[in-house]
This record gives structure tokens, sequence and C-alpha cells, in this order.
């Protein structure tokens, strides 16, 4: 890692212990209020953490489809995976900080497990399937209750750039609440940091693409939706080669 890099992770650091007294009062906030009522100071809390760490990083977000993102009712965001900036991408772009699907290895690194349990994340061990089926429990009920949910459908990172596998994990939350699904393409997060392993200004295309209705679907056409939604966010990605 060169200088640079180095001293944003360092600043990515010594934020988070910055935060530490307003990491405390989301705490309490979660422990004793409705999370309507606490979704107000945390995602005011993120944004102000967040939004320093992009512009240092001289990283730039456009955003196109917003119009495509129902508002007051719980969305299922379904992006591609190819950097360390598409998390961030998602939640300033986004209408409102949604929650995450997110591998339980993040849940081992201090200050951030905090953040994500008081924004009502939930932690996936893909390599256990009953504690992977218990977190889809989980994700379901919070979509129930009203939370919009990004499920990374690829579950890593592309290591190459190009598409993964998509999985059903999305689709069975959708199946179970009648959430819509809105496919997300990210272009650029993987140059700004995994092309070279250092932190790399540049640009970042953020697109909403249209919301999939799915209620009343069947079975069937569930079980076909990971291969479908591959296909729509491919064709994206080969719009702009």
């Amino acid at each position: 890692m060169n200088g640079f890099t180095l001293k944003w992770f360092g600043g990515l650091v010594s934020s988070l212990v910055k935060y530490n007294s307003q990491l405390k009062i989301a705490k309490e906030l979660k422990r004793t209020k409705d999370w309507k009522e606490s979704k107000a100071f945390v995602d005011e809390q993120i944004y102000s953490w967040i939004n320093p760490l992009i512009e240092k990083a001289q990283v730039e977000f456009i955003v196109e489809g917003k119009e495509n993102i129902p508002l007051d009712e719980p969305i299922i965001y379904t992006p591609n995976h190819a950097g360390l900036f598409d998390i961030p991408a998602v939640i300033v772009s986004a209408p409102a900080v949604p929650i995450f699907m997110a591998k339980k290895e993040i849940a081992s690194i201090p200050i951030v497990k905090d953040w994500m349990w008081v924004m009502d994340c939930v932690f996936v061990d893909r390599k256990n399937k009953s504690k992977a089926r218990s977190s889809l429990h989980d994700a379901i009920e919070m979509v129930k209750k009203g939370r919009s949910i990004v499920v990374f459908p690829e579950g890593t990172r592309s290591k190459n750039g190009e598409l993964g596998k998509f999985k059903g994990g999305a689709m069975k939350i959708a199946m179970e609440t009648g959430a819509k699904i809105v496919p997300v393409y990210l272009e650029g997060t993987r140059e700004c940091f995994e092309e070279t392993g250092n932190i790399t200004s540049g640009t970042v295309k953020v697109k909403f693409l249209e919301p999939i209705v799915t209620q009343g679907l069947t079975k069937e056409e569930f079980f076909e939706m990971p291969d479908k939604l591959r296909r729509i966010i491919q064709a994206e990605k080969d719009k702009a080669i």
C-alpha cells in the first residue's frame, strides 16, 4: 500500500474511534426505542462519518435512476459487488440508509460490528447452512417491519471485475415479504481500490434500475429470478464497454 492509502485507512480507524460517544447513544436508542425512532439519529451519524472519507478518497458518485426507487415501502436492493466502495455507494445514493446482509467475518471487526448492529444489519455465516437460514429469517423479519435491505447476490466481491453467479437469498426475502427488488448497477468501485491495492481517485456510477414487482410471482419465477437479475445487470455492464 502506498502512503496515501495507509493514511486513508488510518483516518478510517481514527474516525471510528472519534464517533464512540455517538455510538453509545445509538446503542441506547436501539435498546430502548423502536427502530423508526432511532433510525434518524443513526443515519445522521452514518452520513456524517462516511461522507468525509469518500471526499478524502477523492471518489465521486454519479447517481442515475433514483426515480425508479419506490418510496414509503421496504425495498430489496441487489447490486453487483466489485469493490470496497460498493457499500458507501449505496448508502449515500439511496433515499435513506438501508440495512445490509454482510458476511459474518465483518462481525469480528471492533466498532464496525457495533455500528452495523445499531443499523440492524444481518450477519451471514455462509459456511453454516443452519446459521445462514437463521440469518435469512432475520432479514425477512426486518423487511416485514419496513426496513429496506441491501443483498449482494454474488455473495462476495468479484476477484476479476466480472459478474459472479447470483444466489437466491434476495429472492427468498422477496418471496416471503412481497417487497419489490431494485437491481443496482455499480461501475468503477473496483478501480478505486481492488484493481491496484491502493485507494485511487475516480468516478463511480450508481444506477438504480427499474423495480421488479414480486407479489404474485410463482415459485418457478422466483427460482428463475437470480439468473434474470444477473442478465439485467450484465446488460448494463455491457453498455459501458
